[in-house]
């Protein structure tokens, strides 16, 4: 009888269970963390909006800002599930969220400035008609430093460093695992598509599924990390 009971308790239908309830729980909070960024977003999918009132933009990006520290709690969270297979999702997440607010902070604000600046500089390109090729290297420019950030809060998640070498490793990683930086971008293009899709369903899961495939790609980079950590202190 015991070993039923065990049977039951591990069986794939009690783990896939648990994994959708995790990935469910994690999104919610990510969710309730970033309530004016998602009451916004519905707002403008449900009107149909394309031109965007004076001021919304603003709005918009202040209310990006609290979207660091609860995607490094998930992405902590996520990580932990991917190494020890199971996890008290809420006492993790909130401890992460509590233990990396201020440095995810830091580095979601420094990405929102000069994701806003690298903007207007593209509209201004355009607007001005420059050459292509300066408006194609702002993209590359854009499209290099959302890479980076894809390495940073993961290394947050897992690691207390300075800021000087997260920014250095997750720039070193970037370039050193090229394939790993693609199959990051590749999971918010797909991902994203399938939002826009069937964008009702797939915000449920969205958040947690994208974490937890970042984590799931850089479990090597984070493990080469952690060991480079050992042999250095």
């Amino acid at each position: 009888m015991a070993k039923s009971k065990r049977e039951f308790g591990e069986g794939p239908i009690y783990t896939i269970t648990n994994y959708i309830f995790w990935f469910f729980l994690g999104n919610t909070y990510f969710l309730l963390l970033n309530i004016p960024l998602v009451f916004i977003l519905l707002v403008l999918f449900s009107n149909g909006t394309k031109a965007l009132p004076p001021g919304f933009v603003s709005i918009i990006v202040i209310c990006c800002i609290p979207i660091a520290p609860a995607a490094t709690a998930l992405l902590s969270v996520m990580g932990k599930l991917i190494r020890e297979k199971d996890i008290k999702l809420t006492h993790d997440f909130f401890k992460a969220y509590k233990a990396n607010f201020f440095q995810s902070i830091f580095f979601g604000c420094l990405e929102i400035i000069i994701f806003c600046i690298l903007i207007i500089d593209i509209r201004y390109l355009i607007s001005n008609s420059y050459p292509r090729i300066l408006i194609i290297s702002v993209l590359i420019i854009i499209a290099f430093t959302f890479s980076v950030s894809l390495f940073v809060f993961p290394i947050i998640s897992r690691f207390y460093l300075s800021t000087k070498d997260i920014l250095k490793t997750a720039a070193y990683y970037t370039i050193r695992k090229f394939n790993i930086t693609i199959l990051n971008l590749s999971s918010f293009i797909i991902i994203g598509f399938i939002f826009f899709k069937v964008h009702t369903f797939v915000l449920v899961f969205m958040s947690s599924i994208i974490c937890y495939l970042l984590m799931y790609y850089q479990q090597k980079i984070l493990l080469e990390i952690e060991e480079n950590l050992k042999e250095n202190s």
